[in-house]
């Protein structure tokens, strides 16, 4: 059985084209505060925070939805706990692919790193990881993202960092049981992730 969550998190979903078909992906990212006090608040969270992401991507790639999750009804079944808001969009991405570049398939995916101050319990760092899909490949080096896309990401996971405000409380990047991200980094190397199915 998973280890309840004891931070709440929103879970942010794309889709963009893939081998032809139209193929989702999410990401989740838990945040430290209490939840939102009420939708009206959700959806200015969850705005702030698309409108932040969009600007990683291509606008091959399209953000569909937000969900919220509420922690305080995580258990052993349910992990994450209940959602508790949602919000459709239609925002495509807003990076534009700068001359030199290629986008690389679509299983390949950037890697973000947030450090903690957390150990686990065997004195070991405690990381927070996130995949981002949508990548560009530098011309001249094509195991390498685009320069210019990977600054655009490092600037969003600083983003998560400082908070995304939900118009009365701010809400940083933790992980999942609270360790708080304290710095970022996303790779130059392009990683590859697979879809299920």
């Amino acid at each position: 059985m998973a280890t309840p969550d004891t931070r709440s998190s929103v879970v942010i979903l794309k889709q963009f084209t893939y081998r032809g078909a139209t193929r989702t992906f999410s990401n989740r990212y838990h945040f430290e505060g209490s939840v939102p006090a009420s939708a009206d608040d959700w959806a200015t969270f969850c705005d702030n925070i698309v409108a932040a992401e969009a600007a990683i991507f291509a606008p091959g790639v399209e953000i569909i939805q937000a969900t919220g999750y509420d922690s305080a009804s995580a258990s052993s079944s349910n992990p994450h706990g209940d959602a508790v808001f949602s919000k459709p969009y239609t925002t495509v991405g807003t990076w534009s692919p700068p001359t030199g570049t290629t986008e690389a398939p679509g299983d390949c995916c950037a890697l973000v790193r947030y450090a903690t101050l957390a150990r686990s319990s065997k004195n070991h760092p405690v990381y927070l990881f996130n995949y981002w899909h949508g990548v560009y490949l530098e011309d001249s080096a094509l195991d390498e993202m685009s320069t210019s896309q990977r600054t655009a990401m490092l600037a969003y996971a600083e983003d998560w960092i400082t908070g995304f405000s939900d118009g009365s409380i701010t809400h940083e990047r933790c992980g999942p049981r609270g360790a708080a991200a304290t710095t970022r980094t996303v790779s130059v190397w392009v990683h590859h992730r697979d879809f299920p199915g």
